[in-house]
């Protein structure tokens, strides 16, 4: 077994809400609007289509995929999985679902949190427009 891990580097933003109940995102654009309350980060620095190959092919089987939000001092873990049908095709946004529903935009399903679950100092953190981390890793 070896271990996958990709590196999203970001930051937050004063309209992050954090608030959806199925999904949470990331994105390269660096502006954001209230509406978007699925929104982490961003300004990241990799979108679904600028992953790595290594990593878009083990997440391409049914594999776990640890998540990990760093934000100073702070962290926060989930798991998803990937899925065979993932196509890591868009350009601006990734979104982990808890749902099996799978885009372009996806890059795991059945996740164990939404952007409602995070830990609230980190969103506040976030809100403040903090520099962020969210660490992948897949076990191939």
């Amino acid at each position: 077994m070896s271990r996958i891990v990709e590196k999203v580097r970001g930051k937050g933003h004063p309209n992050i809400r954090a608030t959806h109940p199925t999904t949470l995102a990331a994105t390269v654009d660096s502006e954001i609007s209230l509406a978007g309350d699925c929104f982490l980060m961003v300004s990241a620095d990799k979108s679904p289509s600028t992953l790595s190959e290594d990593f878009k092919n083990a997440a391409r089987k049914r594999v776990k995929i640890m998540v990990r939000i760093i934000v100073g001092s702070l962290e926060d873990m989930f798991e998803c999985y990937g899925d065979p049908s993932l196509s890591f095709e868009d350009t601006h946004t990734m979104v982990f679902r808890k749902s099996r529903y799978v885009c372009g935009k996806t890059v795991g399903v059945e996740s164990s949190k939404s952007a409602k679950d995070i830990d609230r100092r980190i969103v506040e953190k976030l809100r403040k427009g903090a520099e962020a981390l969210i660490e992948l890793t897949v076990l191939d």
